[in-house]
């Protein structure tokens, strides 16, 4: 191990985050100099020309703002330096701020690379033992990853801006996300209900225990799994109605079931893997009501603090030493036989599971709940803890029992069965129980020929339900399963999807795309097909990886992205050039509603800036023929646009709800009541609805209505703008404030954008930190900068 001892010339260690600087010094002493580059600190210029596509596209990348003062600084202490030591993060995006570190600093004294996934002394110290040079192939993926995301920002946003509204963007990984919360509101629409009946039977045993009825005469009653989307039943399962139900019930009466068969199975549960990042997201979200840019700023605030491994992975797998420590635990807590003879091993289903990560774990197992968190911290971290050392103990085991029961009903022989499951040994369940994990219901033994009293016999009446909208964490899951982005980028896509196209219901999770957000997508499916096709994207994430093998070049992947197709899929090239021919803005429309009862004119629903055929600049109104151009969805009839709020669902678009506001009165001011002796009055402008008092104007949240919002559910927004303090390092004041599209926060210039009003009220100033501290992923509104 490497020991700290004075010297005069001292080595200087640069990692990303500022908040690492405090607790890696404490561990590496005074004999090293320990700075921040503060995440990216240089980038190619936010225009069209910021690649050279003719030269190879050729990337230059220049300093940001921040980046000056940064590099100006790390420059000073280098000057003193023994020698360079580079400890940015352990995947691309790290190796290539380790790359600009080099090019930018260009340091005359020996430059090493190092990497830990914990902020332990162990692990850091340890890593100054096994040091190596910057890995370029890596380096390589990642500008070639920028360089796909530039490129689509840049070339098809302008395209996205002429066709649908200024000011939207597209992306590699975000398109293809909006596709399926836009697609899973078609599949909901077009869902068929279907109602049918189920017979279940209480049996007179000591717990509580239902058997379901299966078939009538052989033929299997159907239920959810045998019922499609249209409402067809798969064969030769056949649908009970509710009078087939009461004559079953009826024809039973009070008689006594008879088991006809039994059958013992063994019971086996095994733990689940450890964590990796889209895991963790998806558990914050759905144990911890947690949103997924928060769970992740909470991850990284734990690791910061040397409590948890680095957060963002899609590798399962524990080092030797971790496995050990994890089983020591469950051996302390519930004896040698909790854990198997040898450790379970985990691996990563893709081959360059961002590279050499291992799973997220604490960073010290012996370390049960480590004191000075804040709860949502604490609840983060013991669902680390519970879930690595669960990863590491047996099965749990039992023996399920299902019988088989008979009875006759108008000479009609009714099957029924009921299970119930014994745990004989819990295991890993002992410490961590998931979600889905159903408790198991333990059963009597019965042998063949006994008689089971019914203590009484339900008929329940079911309907179908169609697919529920995804949550953040049910999408990052589906984005996982399709290999669509990588553990760094879940939950900025799902963050910048939010701030664009997608809203929640107050207290519901569930997300649904506005007006706007599925005429992009429906523009995309049919200009740019490939950028959201899963496939296609799923396609480009391996090409990285073969970057990283060597067997792949930066410029072979993005000639044939950008130029030359690869054979399958049409260059963007390609695409952009057919694209201003297969979609014209004054005859799409994002729905047909219907036609006119008076009038005979169609209905439709539009989203942009047309007015008599053409788009629009931004911010121009104007009216001919009763057109009014306002650059938000509108229904169109006739020679009338009438504006429809953006958050309307699919579903309520229908010919009532656009009669309704064809015909609507122009609303009125509406006083909702008074704050601090101030009198609320909830009006409409030019720019959507908003309230005011006391010489103030607050935009409306989406999600309210102007003509049924109450004073008690906007009560909250007039506690806005909250100061939080002052910044110790820029001198600036951090404030919460209320916009048009939710809650935020602003230091100076930068801001921030929250997951609710809800956490907008509760953010402490060392909330604020974490979240600023987060590289900022989403470009300004006015440029097309590449979104992934």
């Amino acid at each position: 191990m490497a020991t700290a001892q004075k010297t005069t010339s001292r080595p200087l260690v640069i990692v990303e985050s500022p908040n690492k600087v405090k607790t890696i010094s404490k561990i590496l002493g005074d004999a090293f100099v320990v700075r921040a580059s503060v995440g990216h600190f240089a980038d190619i210029p936010a225009t069209k020309k910021g690649i050279d596509i003719a030269n190879d596209f050729h990337m230059e990348y220049s300093l940001t703002k921040k980046g000056v003062d940064i590099i100006a600084g790390l420059r000073k202490d280098l000057a003193s330096a023994s020698e360079l030591i580079l400890a940015t993060d352990d995947d691309r995006e790290g190796e290539m701020i380790a790359a600009l570190l080099v090019e930018f600093l260009q340091p005359t004294v020996p430059v090493s690379r190092i990497v830990f996934h914990a902020i332990t002394a162990n692990e850091v110290l340890g890593s100054l033992e096994n040091r190596r040079e910057v890995n370029e192939a890596l380096v390589e993926a990642a500008r070639t990853r920028r360089a796909l995301d530039h490129l689509v920002g840049f070339q098809v946003s302008p395209v996205l801006w002429s066709k649908v509204r200024q000011n939207l963007s597209a992306g590699r990984v975000q398109s293809p996300a909006l596709r399926l919360v836009v697609e899973r509101e078609f599949e909901r629409e077009a869902f068929v209900e279907t109602t049918y009946c189920g017979v279940e039977a209480e049996l007179e045993i000591e717990a509580t225990v239902k058997a379901s009825l299966r078939s009538i005469d052989g033929v299997p009653v159907a239920g959810s799994k045998d019922i499609d989307e249209h409402g067809a039943v798969t064969p030769p399962a056949q649908l009970l109605l509710l009078t087939e139900a009461q004559r079953v019930v009826s024809g039973l009466g009070n008689r006594p079931l008879v088991v006809t068969d039994t059958k013992t199975e063994r019971y086996t549960r095994k733990p689940r893997r450890p964590y990796i990042t889209s895991d963790l997201l998806q558990d914050a979200v759905s144990r911890l009501k947690i949103g997924s840019k928060m769970a992740m700023s909470i991850m990284n605030q734990l690791h910061e603090k040397g409590l948890i491994s680095y957060p963002r992975t899609d590798s399962p797998s524990l080092s030797p030493w971790i496995t050990q420590a994890a089983r020591e635990q469950a051996i302390a807590l519930f004896g040698p036989n909790s854990v198997p003879a040898k450790p379970n091993l985990y691996f990563a289903k893709r081959q360059n599971a961002q590279e050499a990560h291992e799973a997220i774990r604490p960073a010290d197992m012996t370390k049960r709940s480590p004191s000075g968190l804040t709860a949502p911290q604490a609840a983060i971290y013991d669902m680390v803890w519970r879930r690595t050392v669960a990863s590491q103990m047996v099965n749990t085991t039992g023996t399920t029992v299902t019988i088989t029961l008979e009875g006759v009903s108008t000479q009609q022989v009714c099957v029924f069965t009921a299970s119930g499951t014994t745990i004989t040994d819990p295991g890993h369940r002992a410490v961590f129980t998931s979600t889905d994990d159903d408790e198991p219901t333990p059963l009597a033994t019965f042998t063949t020929g006994d008689e089971v009293g019914v203590r009484a016999l339900e008929i329940e009446e079911h309907t179908t339900r169609p697919p529920a909208r995804f949550t953040e964490a049910s999408l990052i899951r589906a984005l996982e399963e399709r290999e669509i982005g990588r553990p760094s980028t879940y939950a900025s896509i799902i963050d910048s999807l939010r701030n664009e196209y997608l809203w929640s219901k107050r207290g519901d999770q569930a997300l649904i795309p506005t007006i706007t957000g599925i005429a992009v997508a429906q523009f995309l499916n049919i200009c740019f097909v490939n950028l959201v096709d899963y496939q296609f994207t799923k396609q480009m994430e391996e090409h990285l990886d073969t970057i990283v093998d060597g067997k792949e070049t930066f410029l072979n992947v993005l000639t044939r992205f950008y130029a030359k197709g690869d054979g399958q899929w049409p260059s963007l090239l390609a695409t952009i050039a057919t694209a201003t021919k297969e979609y014209d803005p004054a005859t799409h429309s994002v729905r047909n509603i219907g036609v006119h009862p008076e009038t005979g004119d169609s209905i439709v629903v539009k989203s942009g800036r047309a007015v008599g055929g053409r788009v629009a600049k931004k911010g121009t109104r104007k009216t001919g023929r009763g057109v009014r151009s306002t650059g938000s969805p509108y229904i169109k009839c006739g020679n009338r646009n009438v504006p429809v709020p953006d958050t309307t669902e699919w579903a309520d678009l229908t010919i009532d709800f656009a009669l309704a506001l064809l015909n609507a009165p122009k609303i009125e001011p509406r006083v909702l009541g008074e704050v601090d002796g101030h009198e609320v009055v909830a009006r409409t402008g030019p720019y959507g609805p908003y309230m005011s008092t006391n010489g103030r104007n607050i935009s409306l949240p989406t999600q309210f209505d102007i003509e049924t919002v109450e004073l008690q559910d906007v009560a909250e927004l007039f506690k806005f703008p909250r100061s939080l303090g002052t910044d110790e390092a820029t001198g600036e004041e951090i404030v919460v404030k209320l916009g048009r599209y939710g809650a935020f926060i602003e230091r100076g210039k930068d801001r921030r954008t929250l997951d609710s009003i809800e956490q907008a009220a509760l953010l402490t100033l060392t909330d604020a930190h974490a979240i600023l501290a987060i590289e900022k992923k989403k470009p300004k509104r006015s440029s097309p900068k590449g979104r992934q």
